[in-house]
């Protein structure tokens, strides 16, 4: 994507520090902008509904509705939104839910920012690696 249609990205997660680190992260590239933040899956399906971002990304423990439920909404009412899934917890089992929810794509939130603004620009050009 060009300076002229940067990629949007809502950021979704119940930690606020965690939602300004990446809203920082987001900052430092020109070719990407923080169009929202949720903090629970309900205001990201909202919000996504009003905003129609290219991006999400995604948190899996929240409260009021859990990041693979709020996932597999979105995903159901916009099938072709591609939503990054950032987790602390990576089980098997959460690993299946969230792929089987939809999710583009699953990392650790620990993750290099290289890693993040990678796999999103993957999700922008439709491909996985």
């Amino acid at each position: 994507m060009s300076e002229a249609h940067p990629i949007r990205v809502l950021v979704v997660d119940d930690h606020k520090i965690l939602r300004i680190g990446l809203a920082v992260f987001l900052e430092n590239y020109d070719d990407m902008i923080l169009v929202g933040e949720a903090s629970n899956g309900q205001e990201a399906v909202d919000l996504f509904e009003q905003l129609q971002p290219d991006i999400v990304l995604m948190d899996l423990r929240m409260p009021v509705m859990d990041g693979i439920t709020a996932t597999s909404v979105i995903l159901h009412n916009f099938p072709l939104a591609r939503i990054i899934v950032l987790t602390s917890s990576f089980s098997p089992e959460r690993q299946q839910e969230a792929v089987d929810a939809g999710a583009f794509r699953l990392l650790r939130k620990n993750i290099s920012i290289e890693t993040l603004a990678s796999a999103i620009w993957e999700a922008v050009d439709g491909t996985r690696s």
